[in-house]
């Protein structure tokens, strides 16, 4: 027999994750490397010159550019219409400090969708913490989906693209050794 204590401890436990679940959902940002008046957002540790000869592989942003200085590439490089010949490029949207690169030539060949939250992330935190990056480089293919994500300071890697199904938004996860992709992982943050 169950007593009416019970009941209310059993409904409060139910009604207690069915609101915990409600409250986890993917965060989505888009990146902003400039403030509204045209200086970095970000603290600037370095200067290059360098060309930018195409829109950036690793964002599909119209203010988002593949650049190149000396032997470095640096992809995401983002431009400000305030800041005329300057470019910011931080590694990844958690870093605290950017490359600043001084534009040799113009802009050619860009990306030609406004900043959005569609499409694939930039970046990638996942619920469990691991924080990762878009390869724009060659990586493998395992049932279909592409290693495209490779995360700090761990093996695993996050594989194809997030599924936006439920909340959180999910994806794949596996070391980039593995045959098979079994496991997904919730994301906590998406950078655009």
């Amino acid at each position: 027999m169950i007593r009416p204590a019970s009941v209310l401890i059993v409904a409060a436990l139910v009604a207690a994750a069915t609101a915990s679940a409600a409250t986890t959902t993917t965060k989505t940002h888009i990146y902003q490397a400039f403030t509204s008046s045209g200086k970095p957002a970000i603290k600037i540790t370095k200067t290059v010159t360098g060309t930018c000869n195409g829109g950036s592989a690793a964002i599909n942003r119209n203010d988002a550019w593949r650049c190149f200085a000396g032997n470095f590439v640096y992809d995401p490089c983002f431009n400000s219409s305030k800041a005329n010949g300057i470019l910011v490029c931080p590694g990844n949207p958690w870093s605290t400090s950017a490359v600043e690169l001084k534009l040799k030539g113009k802009l050619t060949l860009g990306n030609t969708k406004k900043p959005s939250t569609s499409g694939m992330p930039w970046a990638i935190e996942t619920t469990t913490g691991l924080k990762c990056a878009i390869d724009t480089g060659a990586t493998t293919v395992v049932q279909k989906q592409r290693l495209n994500y490779f995360c700090v300071k761990s093996k695993d890697g996050l594989w194809g693209s997030p599924s936006r199904k439920h909340e959180p938004w999910t994806i794949y996860i596996a070391p980039g050794t593995t045959t098979k992709l079994s496991t997904t992982v919730g994301i906590q943050t998406a950078w655009f």
